[in-house]
């Protein structure tokens, strides 16, 4: 039996719905509160075993419109996570995405030692957020491992995000929005699929480690259009 608690902004892209089937369960705690207020994070660090930092702006069109926002919620954020975790000596996984490598010019996957090249204010605060974790390990010996995974998609999914967005584009019969000649090329991973990945990270990821998590599906963005219009 594991005791989870959940700190959320709830911001537009969260809601506690998401979470009513949790409700009433005494292992489960939810907190309304901002990631980057030490005065709630401290406290909540203190008492857990291990902290998933996941909390981040993650919408890469926001992030170019205002940029201010992913600043303050994935950089500053994340180090308050990780003071606190200094601090009290609480091992964290942090969640950082393949975004932060930019675009993937050569055959192959992209490799953890690959330099960051992010293409966006999200994919550079992200980067950001990573190098912070990598520092806190070299500086402190705060006990961080890092997961870098690929574009997510499963249940409860924000609209604004690709899958759901072309899902519900198609179920009313609009034009699915594909930039371009829509050759750009996306890999897939389930969520329950990543939540797996994580977890085996929190068991036996090193200190200073970073793990690249891929689900194997590879799309280019019209070939996922034309997949959503066949199942749909």
């Amino acid at each position: 039996s594991v005791d989870v608690t959940v700190l959320d902004k709830l911001t537009y892209a969260g809601t506690q719905v998401n979470l009513a089937e949790h409700e009433g369960d005494p292992r489960f705690t939810f907190v309304l509160g901002d990631v980057a207020e030490v005065d709630t994070v401290l406290p909540l660090v203190e008492q857990a075993d291990h902290v998933v930092h996941a909390a981040a702006e993650s919408f890469v069109d926001r992030s170019i419109e205002d940029s201010r926002a992913f600043v303050v919620s994935n950089v500053l954020g994340t180090q308050v996570v990780l003071e606190a975790c200094r601090e009290t000596g609480t091992p964290m996984t942090f969640v950082s995405t393949d975004e932060v490598y930019g675009a993937n010019t050569a055959e192959g996957l992209f490799d953890e030692g690959d330099p960051f090249r992010p293409r966006s204010p999200y994919a550079a605060s992200k980067a950001g957020a990573d190098l912070l974790c990598h520092a806190y390990v070299v500086t402190y010996g705060t006990h961080v491992a890092t997961v870098r995974g690929t574009n997510t998609f499963g249940p409860r999914q924000h609209p604004e995000k690709a899958i759901p967005r072309f899902v519900l584009a198609a179920l009313a019969e609009h034009p699915l929005p594909v930039y371009g000649r829509g050759e750009q090329r996306r890999e897939w991973l389930y969520v329950r699929d990543f939540v797996r990945a994580i977890a085996t990270v929190m068991e036996s990821g090193e200190p200073g480690g970073a793990y690249n998590i891929g689900g194997g599906h590879e799309l280019t963005n019209l070939d996922l259009a034309r997949q959503v219009c066949a199942f749909v």
